[in-house]
């Protein structure tokens, strides 16, 4: 009985995933995006792409033309909208945390990054603390020699959901936003977590930086 109570529950968080996927599409085609910095990646390579999780819109529903997405999503009732939204939009769901104790969910972004897939991690997720990237990243690239690449975004006008602990930005419709993809951070063998854990940190806030500059500047086309 309670087995079925919560398959009930999964699929009708599911059912909210397919809703909000075609919300996020019509909502799309409204915005208008400045990418600045995608052009410096090889496409021979993948890599391990990281941002706040307050900055998840648009590495959800962008970088379409990337083959072999995975991303990491909690394994809660509420990571099921999420993981239904990243399906939609061709990624591959692996369901767990980026903490550096949940062995499983590394073993197998580690086996995702060796079969070529790119992986993306919001580096503070699933549930914070804000701004903190979590160690298991750095371990992934040190194991794999995967490079890590910091994603920046801004909107010039949104919704913050000042409420929930990441403080997510939601943008509204027919708004500017600009992504800012910084340069490829490699990982040592030897690399000390903590160390290049907050010097992700500064990356990632640089690329955000960065980002919210691009707002400021004349949009080409």
């Amino acid at each position: 009985m309670k087995m079925d109570t919560e398959n009930r529950e999964y699929r009708k968080y599911r059912r909210y995933g397919r809703y909000l996927y075609h919300i996020l599409n019509l909502l799309m085609t409204t915005l208008d995006f400045k990418i600045q910095g995608a052009e410096k990646l090889s496409d021979d390579d993948n890599y391990i792409y990281v941002f706040w999780h307050q900055k998840l819109f648009f590495p959800t529903v962008g970088f379409r033309h990337i083959k072999n997405r995975a991303a990491l999503v909690s394994p809660s009732k509420d990571g099921e909208i999420l993981a239904t939204v990243l399906e939609k939009y061709g990624h591959e769901a692996i369901r767990g945390s980026s903490n550096d104790r949940n062995i499983q969910s590394l073993i197998l972004m580690i086996k995702k990054l060796r079969q070529g897939y790119h992986l993306g991690l919001a580096a503070d997720g699933p549930q914070g603390p804000i701004f903190r990237t979590k160690p298991g990243i750095v371990f992934m690239a040190m194991k794999t020699g995967k490079k890590i690449i910091p994603v920046g975004g801004a909107f010039k006008h949104k919704y913050v959901f000042q409420r929930a602990w990441d403080k997510f930005h939601f943008p509204y419709p027919f708004t500017r936003g600009a992504v800012v993809v910084g340069d490829p951070l490699t990982v040592p063998p030897d690399a000390d977590l903590k160390a290049y854990s907050q010097r992700i940190d500064l990356e990632i806030n640089r690329v955000d930086d960065r980002a919210e500059a691009l707002l400021n500047s004349p949009f080409a086309g």
